[in-house]
């Protein structure tokens, strides 16, 4: 395939960055809780395994697939994006080759890492990166923006993937999956990809003129110092809770619903309620993210994170069902904008690969422990009231410290690799 040339573009190839990096988190579904969450009850039907062993082989099977992480993100530092983004692209593909094939609870673990490695260690990790890497001074509307590949992805693939298995089941869905992948995000990541836009004469930001501020400089922390930061725990932490009780949430999306007296037509379309909710509060945030500080958003949202624990936990009933919504999708979406661009705000593009795949470390950890609890607190007491009180008061921990920790900042003798946000 031609590959466009950020040189030869006819418009600012920053554009063409979005518009990539939009695809790449909208092709991450298939290894999103959200899209995972429609196939685990017709698995565990097929393979005769109960919900609390294939969320053990889901929690497992995240952790040894996000193991890598902390490697892809030193690769694209070092290689540039295009090449793993391509490398990831076909790998998840395969993945979902495998999950077609999947007959024991042990396949099922081995499925779920490559599927959950190449989707959000890899595909996620490596899309956010781009955008990081041309986009500076407007990089929370542009990194918000891009997240909405993920918020409109997890609107199309619930609904996508239930047709797929209503026709033709499960595995055949998987196989529609690994195709729809190698047709889509692998030529582009192939095609389209690129370093930061200095190696090629541009400029961030998409060529846009500057604001009427003046030119801050760039922070360049190493993965070491951002390590030392308190906001970066404060971010990680915020991070963790989000996947954790998210997909805890999500993966027993219906199994909740059911226990609220809502039906399952009603759950699929409050899965595209929670979807719309996301994109809005994802955008609103960037908003937000260029003009505030990302650690004085995190109590937003814990506050609403924290709501959509308590809701399913003390009520029931559709009116309250669509309030849990619209708190877990602006829960969602205010904090995917925040992830997506409050490591590059704090610490600078010269190391963020090695950055940010430490921190998906902590974010996908989460996903993999949230829903043992969960699991566990239906096998013991038959409801999921008291594991969601309990997250209900780590949010508000989480949220109060926001206000507790400071802005990182490198002293004289290590600023030695700062550049200006802005080229002259």
């Amino acid at each position: 395939m031609l590959a466009v040339g950020p040189r030869s573009s006819a418009v600012h190839y920053g554009w063409i960055i979005l518009g990539a990096g939009t695809l790449g988190s909208f092709m991450t579904l298939p290894g999103q809780t959200a899209g995972v969450s429609v196939f685990f009850d017709p698995i565990t039907a097929d393979l005769g395994i109960s919900r609390t062993s294939a969320s053990i082989a889901y929690a497992v099977g995240t952790l040894a697939g996000i193991l890598p992480a902390p490697v892809i993100g030193r690769w694209i530092d070092r290689r540039g994006p295009r090449l793993t983004a391509a490398i990831i692209a076909g790998g998840l593909a395969l993945a979902c080759v495998f999950m077609a094939t999947v007959q024991s609870a042990m396949m099922l673990l081995v499925g779920f890492a490559l599927l959950r490695g190449a989707a959000i260690g890899g595909l996620s990790l490596v899309s956010q990166q781009i955008v990081n890497l041309w986009f500076v001074r407007r990089r929370g509307i542009a990194a918000a923006a891009a997240s909405l590949g993920l918020a409109a992805g997890a609107m199309v693939f619930p609904k996508l993937i239930d047709v797929l298995i209503s026709l033709f089941g499960w595995r055949g869905a998987y196989l529609g999956l690994a195709g729809l992948v190698a047709l889509t995000i692998l030529p582009v990541a192939a095609a389209l990809f690129r370093d930061r836009p200095e190696k090629f004469g541009l400029s961030t930001d998409a060529g846009l003129p500057l604001a009427a501020e003046e030119p801050r400089e760039e922070p360049s922390f190493t993965r070491e110092q951002a390590l030392r930061t308190g906001v970066f725990w404060l971010l990680s932490a915020a991070g963790f809770l989000t996947n954790a009780i998210g997909t805890a949430l999500l993966l027993n999306h219906f199994s909740i619903m059911q226990t609220a007296g809502i039906t399952y037509g009603d759950a699929l379309l409050l899965l595209s309620l929670l979807a719309g909710v996301q994109a809005v509060a994802t955008l609103g945030t960037g908003f937000l993210l260029d003009r505030h500080e990302p650690r004085h958003l995190v109590p937003l949202a814990m506050l609403m994170l924290a709501l959509a624990t308590a809701l399913p936990a003390f009520c029931s009933g559709i009116v309250i069902s669509v309030l849990y919504a619209l708190c877990l999708g602006g829960a969602y979406g205010s904090q995917q904008a925040i992830n997506a661009a409050g490591y590059a705000q704090y610490f600078g593009r010269d190391h963020l690969g090695a950055i940010r795949g430490v921190s998906f470390i902590f974010g996908i950890a989460g996903a993999a422990f949230g829903p043992l609890p969960f699991a566990a607190s239906v096998d013991w007491t038959g409801s999921y009231a008291a594991v969601l009180a309990g997250c209900c008061v780590l949010c508000v921990v989480c949220g109060a410290g926001g206000s507790a920790v400071k802005r990182p900042s490198l002293s004289a003798k290590s600023m030695v690799n700062c550049k200006l946000e802005v080229m002259p």
